[in-house]
């Protein structure tokens, strides 16, 4: 006993030291995010003022052909310089007005060159696009909304893969524990957080039927990535070419989910593979095992898988439609299929387990998938924390309606079960819903 007792606290060891190293890379990202996104307004013009950016402050003219940028630090302070363009449509300047310190103005007709070195110039610093939301409480009310709508039609789409397996769970019940998986998610390293708490709290409600409902949670998160995937290749369609490396990273992911899909339910291709040697042998196996499992399980449940894929068109599209809101907001002029051909890529990278809550890879993944837009550093970054801020107020609904239910407490021991819930090779004997997924997979073509 005092063998197996050991052999158990060994284990769960790498999984306290796996959690500190998340927050540590997630700690690391964010200071390499916030070292390149400049904090104050700057001009970058090597041409004429060398390699290194002025910093100052912007100031916009309500016709839109007319910026003028004020250095206030370094030796050029003091200096004005007032960017022209013959009408707001022009994409690039046309003329200079550089007024030194007690000096008078110079006018500068600009060069091809100068243009393409002044093109998205000056730049907007992390602190004036964030408060440009502040300035903007119906776009965040807005987003907030558009936000908790999406949020419960998802929670929906989760009943109905429930009820696929034969869960009967109610609905209010499932909102209920919707809501409490996005409060937690915020709280327990990576974004499938939330998902496990939710898990265990559809298993206590449903004893009889625990792995089958742990199980949906992993294929309510699957068709969840793959419908925001498609949105992103649907929008991609409708403006094809104007961001080819995103087009092709994009429909890399997709050809890979159809591939595995395949693979994992066709019993020949499955053998022929060697699936199961293959799983055991890649890294996440234990992981791996889990989705294989929840795949053949959901083989025979048809329409409602169908349903699901397509409520997951309209809960990403609330979603996105929630970022270009707070996009507008901050000052981003890009059109609304860029942010539904751009902010997916953002979102399946931020949804990756890597740190709590994808904190530090979502807001590098925002800079460097906008970035083929012309969207600023400092400005992508302000959309991936604004959509944190909307997340995490959405998410304090599951905080309060986890105090005032008085839900039983999700404890240690839960979260270590809740991990080997349904797994073959954790030692369990097999139940009802194993036997389920032996048979489908024997009905495998």
């Amino acid at each position: 006993m005092n063998e197996s007792a050991g052999h158990e606290a060994s284990e769960k060891k790498p999984a306290r030291w796996k959690g500190a190293l998340r927050i540590v890379v997630a700690v690391a990202l964010l200071a390499l995010v916030l070292k390149f996104v400049p904090w104050r307004d700057h001009l970058r013009w090597p041409g004429e003022f060398g390699d290194e950016p002025l910093v100052g402050q912007i100031s916009l003219d309500e016709s839109g052909v007319r910026t003028t940028f004020v250095v206030d630090e370094g030796p050029l302070a003091g200096m004005t310089i007032e960017l022209r363009r013959d009408a707001a449509t022009d994409k690039s300047w046309k003329q200079a007005i550089v007024t030194r310190l007690g000096d008078s103005p110079r006018t500068l007709e600009l060069t091809e060159a100068a243009r393409k070195e002044l093109d998205n110039q000056p730049e907007a610093g992390l602190r004036r696009t964030s408060l440009r939301l502040k300035d903007s409480p119906l776009a965040l009310t807005q987003a907030l909304a558009l936000f908790i709508v999406a949020s419960m039609l998802s929670f929906q789409r989760w009943q109905v893969l429930l009820r696929g397996v034969g869960v009967e769970a109610r609905f209010w019940r499932v909102q209920k524990l919707g809501f409490i998986g996005q409060f937690f998610s915020n709280i327990i390293p990576g974004m499938t957080g939330g998902d496990l708490v939710k898990a265990i709290m559809v298993a206590r409600d449903h004893p009889e039927q625990k792995p089958a409902a742990v199980l949906s949670v992993i294929v309510d998160r699957m068709i969840g990535l793959l419908g925001l995937a498609v949105v992103a290749s649907a929008a991609l369609l409708f403006q094809h070419g104007r961001f080819p490396s995103t087009e092709l990273k994009l429909n890399l992911i997709l050809g890979a989910i159809v591939a595995g899909a395949c693979v994992v339910m066709s019993r020949r291709l499955r053998r022929a593979v060697k699936l199961d040697k293959l799983m055991a042998a890649l890294p996440f196996a234990e992981t791996l095992k889990k989705l294989d499992r929840a795949a053949l399980l959901y083989r025979e449940a048809g329409w409602r898988v169908a349903y699901s894929v397509v409520a997951s068109f309209a809960v990403h599209g609330m979603i996105l439609w929630s970022i270009s809101v707070l996009g507008g907001a901050i000052g981003i002029r890009i059109g609304l299929l860029d942010y539904f051909s751009l902010a997916p890529l953002a979102l399946i990278a931020q949804s990756l387990p890597l740190t709590p809550g994808g904190v530090g890879v979502g807001e590098a993944a925002f800079i460097y998938f906008f970035a083929p837009a012309g969207v600023a550093g400092a400005a992508a970054l302000a959309i991936s924390l604004s959509y944190r801020v909307v997340q995490t107020l959405v998410s304090l609904i599951g905080g309060v309606l986890l105090l005032a239910r008085h839900e039983p407490p999700v404890t240690k021991d839960d979260l270590d079960e809740g991990n080997q819930d349904g797994d073959p090779a954790g030692g369990r004997p097999r139940d009802d819903a194993d036997r389920a997924l032996a048979a489908a997979q024997r009905a495998a073509p």
